[in-house]
């Protein structure tokens, strides 16, 4: 693992009526032990899960998967606040490793079209202005630069569905051990897409050590083996077991009986 603990260090008494601060779980929080290199946050909209989220990966300086620099992020700044109070324990500091959120991989996707574009337009003002000698050794880096862009994302991810897009992403950008910090993944993956990037995941861990921290509210997901899940509940963070957490129960109280929705609704 990366993270071994993460804990609150003090609380500002004169922030009390600020967002993060007013969460209830930021008043109470305890410490949050890892023990799996695979460990997920689950709760409901609004339980805090993001938000702790978002503060160990402002904590741990690993950069953002989007189109903004962490600490640049307007969106980010809260958790940017949350992580001066934090306490993180590492059993191994990295900077390898990304932060990212579904809607993150959309300003990422813009920005590799753009590099190539770039780089495309470079080779072109070079072969228009080139007056001798060989074109091919002053164009060669550029070109390699480009191809070696094009061969890890390909040349258009936003060409490509959202699903298969953000699989190539984390197949690409998953690679030493490191730290991965995923939000929600589960809002641009379908079920099938899902269970692809659980079997990333476990090749990941298994063949570098990493640790992946993900928030989500899929019952796939968070199904999966030698894994730990944080529960975010009733202004506190408990560890509890896959078929303790109200997504499955609910999930498979439908699945056994769909009929049984109309009681829900």
């Amino acid at each position: 693992m990366i993270i071994s603990s993460v804990r609150l260090r003090n609380y500002p008494e004169d922030k009390q009526e600020e967002f993060p601060w007013t969460l209830p779980l930021i008043k109470d929080f305890e410490e949050m032990v890892f023990e799996k290199s695979v460990s997920f946050f689950v709760g409901e909209n609004g339980s805090g899960k993001s938000t702790i989220l978002e503060a160990i990966a402002a904590y741990s300086e690993v950069p953002l998967a989007g189109s903004h620099r962490l600490e640049d992020d307007e969106s980010l700044a809260a958790a940017n606040q949350l992580a001066d109070f934090l306490r993180i324990r590492f059993e191994e500091k990295t900077h390898r490793g990304f932060f990212v959120r579904a809607e993150d991989f959309i300003g990422f996707a813009r920005n590799i079209k753009n590099e190539i574009k770039e780089l495309e337009a470079e080779i072109e003002d070079v072969k228009a202005s080139f007056t001798g000698g060989d074109i091919n050794l002053t164009i060669g880096a550029i070109e390699g630069e480009k191809n070696s862009l094009i061969k890890r994302y390909t040349k258009d991810l936003e060409a490509m569905s959202h699903g298969e897009g953000f699989l190539k992403f984390f197949t690409s950008r998953i690679t030493g051990k490191g730290l991965y910090l995923i939000d929600e993944p589960e809002a641009a993956l379908s079920p099938t897409r899902q269970l692809s990037l659980l079997s990333l995941i476990k090749e990941k861990v298994e063949k570098t050590g990493s640790h992946f921290i993900i928030a989500t509210h899929s019952p796939i997901i968070m199904s999966m083996p030698d894994s730990e899940i944080f529960y975010f509940a009733d202004h506190k963070v408990t560890k509890v077991g896959y078929t303790e957490t109200q997504h499955y129960q609910l999930t498979k109280a439908i699945l056994d009986d769909p009929g049984s929705i109309h009681k829900l609704l």
